[in-house]
């Protein structure tokens, strides 16, 4: 995996901790994983999430962030029914919400996986050094 660079299709979603909704914010946008030059040898892996287009009303930055492996998890939200969203999430418990933005074939449910999508997770998840059962399927 070293080396390799991680793209995955994702718009960002707003987390409402209070009454635990995330909330898909509608822009089309791209994940960037790849190995930190600085850091490489510690494992460590820059990961940027962007906006592609500028949504109406709203102003998207940029979100660059380090991952440590064994530090970080990359979770699907179960509870999701009406589309496909991972979290990332820190151990200090400081989480991001994506939402996959490739489509699904016709006779996958809005939230069930595509093959592709179990690729890219089995990706992140070995970027990541985490043990499947380390991983709480149910919600982040």
């Amino acid at each position: 995996m070293s080396g390799e660079v991680l793209k995955i299709r994702a718009g960002v979603c707003d987390y409402d901790e209070e009454t635990k909704v995330c909330t898909p914010v509608p822009c089309q946008g791209e994940i960037v994983v790849k190995p930190n030059e600085e850091e490489e040898a510690m494992g460590f892996w820059d990961f940027e999430w962007r906006p592609l287009e500028k949504p109406v009303g709203r102003e998207l930055e940029a979100i660059p962030l380090i991952l440590i492996p064994g530090e970080t998890l990359w979770v699907p939200v179960k509870s999701c029914k009406n589309g496909r969203i991972f979290a990332l999430v820190f151990s200090s418990n400081q989480r991001y919400m994506f939402w996959l933005q490739e489509k699904n074939s016709g006779s996958l449910g809005l939230n069930e996986l595509s093959e592709k999508d179990q690729k890219l997770y089995d990706k992140m998840i070995n970027i990541l050094n985490v043990d499947d059962d380390d991983v709480e399927m149910k919600d982040a």
